[in-house]
C-alpha cells in the first residue's frame, strides 16, 4: 500500500530539489526530504527565508561541488592510506570554506547564515599540506620529497638511455619486424618481431599478439636496463604511498573537523538547492500558524506547468474543518486535494511553497490520504475494498491535528450505501476534529453540507456553455456533476441522452437539485457583476493614469512658462530700476533747471507706461516673423503650442513667450548667415550665443564649425549650450554625437533635446 507521500507525488517534489544540488550531500538532503517537527522547522524555514533573500542580492554560495567524505575520513582515522583523489576531494572542501568564509565577511542582513558560516572549520593547513605534495593534475610533484625526485630524476635518465640504445637495436633488426615503433609490454620496452623471425632476435618474449602474427621480443641487450626500470618505478610508488600516508594521517587526526566542515557545506548547499527551486515554482514561504488554520492563497499544484495551472484558494479553521468538493468529472476535484496535501507536505519538510504570499498553515502531525485507485491483486483488494482498508487505517489513528484527504469517498458500491459511508465518515472525521478535504458526487453529502456548519461546500467550476472544465474551485457553492451533458458532448446517442433526462427527472430529489442550480445561478451573477466592476475599475485606473499624465504635462508647461516670466521681470525691473535711478540722480544735482525737472518727470512717466503690460492680438503663424516688444528681439516663429510660441532669431538664438506678447512684423533685410568658424569667432567678440544652428552644413563643415564653437565658450566658460542639427537623414545628428563622445575631457555629458528644445533635431550639451 503507499504512502501518503508517495500518493502525492512528494519523492518527485524531492527529486526536483536535488537536480538543483552541486554536493553528495546536498543531493542526498533534497532526496530524503520529510516532514520535520515544529522546532525544527520554524528553524529550518528561517534558513531557508535568508538564502532566497540572499543570492538575489549577492549571488549563489561559492560550492562547486563536495563529495561525502564520511567515510574516507572514518577510513583515515582507522590508519588507511587515502587515494589522490580522497585527498584533493578534502582539500577541495577546504578551498569552499574559505571561499564562503569571504561570501558571507560583507554580509550584515542574514544573522542566521552568518553565524553558521562563522562556524565553518578552518583547515588552511590541511589544504597546503596536500597540494605541497598533489598537484592540480592529480599527479605528485617531483619535489613531493628528495627521495621522489631522486628516484625520478634516475628514471629519467635510464629511459633516455634505453631508447638511445634501442636506436641501434631497431636498425640492425628491422627486416624482421613488423613495425618500426617502439613498444612496451608489462611495463618493458619491447620490439614487435614477425613471427617467422622470432628465432632471429635475442632477447625474452614478453607477448603475443592477439593474432599470433606478431612476437613482441625484449631485447637482450636492454634486459637488465628494462629491470632497472621496474625496480625504479616499484621505489617510485612505495615513495608515493608513504607521502600519502603522512597526508591520510593528517586527515585522520583532524576527522571531526573535516567531516564537520563537510557536513556544513552540504547543509548551505542543500538550503541553496532549496531556495533555486522556490524560485523556479515563484513559491513563498508560508508562515506557521499558532491558531488552528489552513488558509492559502493562490496554491499551484508544483508539478504541472506553472504557466497553465489554474491557482485556487484554500481556507479552514476550527469553525469550518472539512470542504465538500463536487463537480464533473475531470474537474479537478483530485488534483485539488492534490494540492493542498502536497502543499503541506512541502511546507512542513521546510520547502517554499507555489503560492502568493501571506500563507498562513497550522502544524500538522499527519496528513492521510485515500486517493485514486486502491485495488491491490497482491492482498486480494478490490477497488472498494482497497478504499475500506485504507478508511479503517485512517479511522484507526487519525486526530485533531491531522489533515484528511478523501477522494470520491463511498464510490464501488451501491450509491445509496455509499453515500451512507461518505456521510458517517465526514461525521465521524468531525468528530475527531481533525481538517479534512472529500471530493463526492453523492447528492445527499451536499445537502449534509448545506446544513452543518463545521462543513463548507465547495466545487470545480463548469463552463456549460463550452461543457468543459475551468479547473477554478469556488468555496461555498456545491457543484453539478454534467454527466448527462458530457455524455451528450461526446456523441453519445441522443435516444439514450432523452431516457438519461426522463429518469433523472423522475427519480431525482428535486428539492436538492433546484437548490444547487439556484445557487449556481447565484454565484455565476455574483461572478459577472464582480468582472463588470473590475472591468470598471480598470477603465477608472486608465482615465485616472490619463489624467496624472495630463496633469504633469501641464504642471511641466506652467514651469516653463513661470520661468521665462520671472526672468522677464527681472530684466524689466532691472532696467527699470537703472532708468529711475538716473532720473534720481539728476535732480539731485544744484543747479538744477526748470526745464530739466520737466524732463526728468517726463522720463518717470514714459517709463512707468513702458513697465504696464501690453498684450497684443492678431491671428500669428508658423514661419510669421514677429518682433517681441519687451525685448526688441524680431524672429521667426519655429513653434506654436496653445498660447505658447517659440521664435529663432536670425544669429541662432531661441526665445519662448506667450502670443499676446509678441506683434507680426516685417522679415529683417539682412539674412541669416551660416554659422561657420569666422562667424563664430566675431560672435565671441560681440557675445557668445548660448546654441550653434549647423542645419544645411555638410557633416565636415558642421564638425568643424562645433568645434570652434565649443572652444569659444569653453574660454567663455559656458556649462550648457545647444546645437541644434535637425533631423533629416540623421547622419548629422550621428556625426555630432560621435564628436562628443570622442572628447570626454571637455564633455562632461550630453542628451536629446527636450520637449521645448528642439527634441530629436537638438543635442544638449553639458561642458565640464
Amino acid at each position: 500500500m503507499q504512502t501518503s507521500s508517495q500518493v502525492l507525488e512528494f519523492p518527485k517534489i524531492a527529486e526536483a530539489a536535488s537536480l538543483l544540488a552541486r554536493t553528495e550531500r546536498g543531493k542526498a538532503a533534497c532526496l530524503h526530504l520529510a516532514m520535520l517537527p515544529k522546532d525544527a522547522l520554524a528553524k529550518e524555514l528561517s534558513f531557508l527565508d535568508e538564502t532566497i533573500n540572499l543570492i538575489p542580492r549577492y549571488g549563489r554560495f561559492p560550492i562547486d561541488v563536495s563529495s561525502d567524505l564520511e567515510h574516507i575520513v572514518a577510513l583515515a582515522a582507522k590508519g588507511s592510506v587515502l587515494s589522490i583523489e580522497d585527498l584533493e576531494r578534502v582539500a577541495n572542501d577546504v578551498l569552499t570554506a574559505n571561499a564562503l568564509h569571504k561570501y558571507f565577511a560583507g554580509i550584515e542582513l542574514s544573522p542566521l547564515l552568518v553565524a553558521y558560516a562563522q562556524g565553518l572549520p578552518t583547515l588552511s593547513f590541511l589544504e597546503k599540506d596536500i597540494h605541497k605534495i598533489i598537484g592540480p593534475n592529480l599527479q605528485v610533484y617531483d619535489d613531493a620529497s628528495p627521495e621522489l625526485k631522486h628516484i625520478r630524476i634516475s628514471m629519467d635518465r635510464l629511459e633516455k638511455e634505453m631508447v638511445h640504445k634501442l636506436g641501434f637495436v631497431l636498425e640492425e633488426n628491422k627486416v624482421y619486424l613488423s613495425d618500426t615503433t617502439l613498444t612496451i609490454k608489462n611495463g618493458h620496452y619491447v620490439l614487435p618481431v614477425a613471427n617467422a623471425y622470432k628465432n632471429k632476435v635475442k632477447g625474452i618474449v614478453q607477448d603475443v599478439s592477439s593474432s599470433g602474427a606478431t612476437t613482441f621480443i625484449e631485447p637482450e641487450l636492454i634486459v637488465e636496463m628494462n629491470n632497472k626500470m621496474v625496480e625504479l618505478k616499484n621505489a617510485e610508488r612505495e615513495e608515493i604511498h608513504r607521502l600519502l600516508g603522512i597526508l591520510s594521517q593528517e586527515v585522520g587526526g583532524s576527522a571531526d573537523a573535516v567531516t564537520l566542515l563537510n557536513r556544513m557545506i552540504g547543509y548551505l548547499d542543500f538550503l541553496q538547492a532549496k531556495a533555486l527551486y522556490a524560485d523556479q515554482l515563484h513559491a513563498h514561504i508560508a508562515h506557521i500558524s499558532e491558531s488552528k488554520e489552513l488558509f492559502i492563497q493562490g496554491a499551484r499544484h508544483p508539478l504541472l506547468d506553472q504557466s497553465k495551472v489554474v491557482p485556487n484558494d484554500f481556507r479552514l479553521s476550527e469553525d469550518k474543518r472539512v470542504i465538500v468538493i463536487s463537480g464533473p468529472n475531470a474537474g479537478g476535484k483530485t488534483v485539488a486535494l492534490k494540492t493542498l496535501g502536497l502543499l503541506v507536505l512541502m511546507h512542513e519538510a521546510g520547502l517554499a511553497i507555489p503560492t502568493l504570499e501571506g500563507a498562513e498553515i497550522y502544524y500538522l502531525h499527519h496528513v492521510y490520504t485515500d486517493i485514486g485507485d486502491s485495488q491491490s491483486l497482491a492482498d486480494n483488494l478490490s477497488t472498494f475494498s482497497g478504499h475500506m482498508s485504507n478508511l479503517a487505517g485512517i479511522f484507526a489513528t487519525v486526530g485533531g491535528n491531522d489533515l484528511v484527504l478523501l477522494d470520491e469517498v463511498g464510490t464501488g458500491t451501491s450509491p445509496k450505501e455509499g453515500e451512507a459511508i461518505a456521510y458517517a465518515s465526514i461525521k465521524f472525521l468531525l468528530s475527531k476534529h481533525c481538517f479534512t478535504l472529500v471530493s463526492s458526487h453523492f447528492e445527499g453529502l451536499k445537502a449534509y453540507a448545506l446544513s452543518e456548519p463545521s462543513i463548507v461546500n465547495a466545487s470545480m467550476l463548469f463552463d456549460a456553455e463550452k461543457l468543459l472544465p475551468t479547473y477554478q474551485l469556488k468555496m461555498g457553492l456545491p457543484g453539478e456533476s454534467y454527466g448527462i451533458s458530457v455524455a451528450s458532448r461526446y456523441g453519445v446517442d441522443p435516444q439514450v441522452i432523452t431516457i438519461a433526462q426522463s429518469y433523472l427527472g423522475e427519480h431525482e430529489d428535486v428539492s436538492i437539485s433546484q437548490a444547487i442550480e439556484r445557487l449556481s445561478q447565484l454565484s455565476r451573477d455574483e461572478e459577472e457583476a464582480k468582472a463588470a466592476l473590475a472591468r470598471k475599475e480598470a477603465d477608472l485606473a486608465k482615465e485616472k493614469e490619463a489624467f496624472a499624465k495630463e496633469e504633469g504635462s501641464l504642471k511641466k508647461r506652467e514651469e516653463n512658462y513661470l520661468s521665462d516670466v520671472k526672468a522677464t521681470k527681472a530684466k524689466m525691473l532691472e532696467d527699470a530700476q537703472k532708468e529711475i535711478d538716473e532720473v534720481l540722480a539728476s535732480l539731485d544735482k544744484p543747479e538744477l533747471k526748470m526745464h530739466e525737472v520737466i524732463a526728468a518727470k517726463k522720463r518717470l512717466s514714459d517709463l512707468k507706461e513702458k513697465q504696464e503690460e501690453v498684450h497684443f492680438t492678431g491671428e500669428i503663424a508658423l514661419n510669421d516673423y514677429v518682433e517681441i516688444p519687451a525685448y526688441g528681439v524680431i524672429g521667426k516663429v519655429d513653434r506654436i503650442s496653445g498660447d505658447n510660441i517659440e521664435i529663432a532669431t536670425a544669429d541662432g538664438l531661441t526665445f519662448k513667450t506667450k502670443k499676446d506678447q509678441v506683434r507680426v512684423t516685417k522679415a529683417p533685410e539682412d539674412k541669416p548667415v551660416a554659422l561657420t568658424g569666422a562667424y563664430i569667432d566675431t560672435m565671441v567678440s560681440k557675445g557668445l550665443p548660448l546654441e550653434i544652428n549647423i542645419i544645411g552644413q555638410h557633416v565636415d563643415e558642421g564638425l568643424a564649425s562645433i568645434a570652434d564653437y565649443l572652444d569659444s565658450c569653453r574660454i567663455k566658460g559656458y556649462k550648457r549650450v545647444r546645437i541644434i542639427h535637425g533631423l533629416g537623414s540623421g547622419a548629422l545628428r550621428s556625426a555630432v554625437q560621435n564628436y562628443l563622445k570622442k572628447h570626454p575631457e571637455f564633455v562632461a555629458s550630453f542628451e536629446t533635446g527636450g520637449e521645448y528644445e528642439g527634441g530629436g533635431g537638438a543635442t544638449i550639451v553639458h561642458l565640464k
